[in-house]
């Protein structure tokens, strides 16, 4: 698993200013709830979108919105199947890195946080994959829990 975030960062030939935060399906293998798909999704701190940015000004995904504030931004690296993520929901780095996992370069969102940002997109946008995530993640924590 390890070898895998880490071929990701890799692959985003960016030095990051703060480790990246691991989410997305990543983070679900991780916990041992599900395997990845073909993306890798990271979500970065202010201070690295801040950068990102000037890197990648045309690739900045705005969702539909007119600016960051209207709704959530991410930069896809399409060349490499990478997502940085500014916001969820408008959660940023700095609310979704609590609790979270740290190991030397990188940090893997919490179990609670992944299941918050899944449960958003489960609610919010009825999304199938969100949906069976939320479920995954709420049977892992009960195991967890019992075991």
């Amino acid at each position: 698993m390890n070898e895998k975030i880490l071929k990701g960062i890799q692959l985003t030939n960016y030095k990051f200013i703060n480790k990246p935060l691991v989410v997305g399906g990543l983070a679900l293998e991780h916990y041992n709830i599900r395997e990845t798909t073909h993306d890798y999704d990271y979500m970065v701190s202010p201070s690295d979108w801040k950068e990102l940015k000037k890197i990648h000004p045309d690739k900045i995904n705005l969702f539909g919105g007119k600016n960051e504030k209207d709704v959530d931004s991410t930069i896809n690296l399409t060349e490499n199947p990478i997502d940085l993520i500014s916001t969820l929901f408008q959660f940023n780095y700095n609310s979704l890195v609590k609790n979270s996992i740290d190991f030397p370069e990188y940090k893997i969102i919490s179990i609670a946080n992944l299941l918050l940002t899944k449960t958003l997109g489960a609610v919010y946008n009825k999304d199938p994959k969100s949906i069976n995530d939320q479920k995954l993640i709420v049977d892992k924590i009960v195991e967890l829990q019992y075991n």
